[in-house]
């Protein structure tokens, strides 16, 4: 669904082909959003899961979130608690 995923970068701008992006002109809950994918949506569940864990790493390689809803995403993985 979501064609070849980098894991390194994580655009979160509305539109953009990636889990954490909500659809083009999206001005909504971003949470919300987020928190609904997760849990509808496996392949983008499994994306979640893998980015936060890659932040938990702690070796100094960490995704980079761009976009609108940069902030908040990474808020959010730093936070995430598996389902």
């Amino acid at each position: 669904m979501y064609g070849r995923i980098n894991f390194s970068l994580i655009d979160t701008d509305p539109g953009a082909n990636t889990a954490f992006a909500p659809p083009a002109g999206f001005e909504g809950d971003y949470k919300a959003f987020l928190t609904e994918r997760s849990v509808s949506d496996t392949g983008a569940r499994q994306h979640i899961a893998l980015v936060a864990s890659l932040l938990r790493r702690r070796d100094g390689v960490t995704p980079e979130f761009t976009g609108k809803y940069a902030r908040h995403a990474l808020w959010m993985m730093e936070r995430y608690k598996p389902i």
